[in-house]
């Protein structure tokens, strides 16, 4: 079986809004964490069912490392079924 490719979708907080930000893209800004969540599940299951081994990262607190919140095929899809 080929190797997939990682690809993380990580939720930001910033001053204009939560973003998710992947391999390059910006997504958002969006008004809330539950929006930008839900969006960046929404996209990491998407890339997974194109084969890409993804994950949605968050960061409670600055500084802080990201932590995975859902993986695509470990996680239920929609996140919280």
């Amino acid at each position: 079986m080929p190797s997939r490719t990682e690809l993380a979708f990580f939720v930001v907080d910033t001053r204009g809004g939560w973003q998710i930000r992947a391999d390059g893209y910006v997504y958002g800004p969006y008004a809330n964490f539950e929006n930008a969540m839900s969006s960046a599940v929404h996209e990491a299951q998407a890339a997974g069912l194109l084969g890409f081994a993804s994950v949605v990262l968050i960061r409670a607190t600055a500084g802080q490392p990201y932590e995975a919140k859902w993986t695509y095929g470990r996680n239920p899809y929609p996140a919280g079924t």
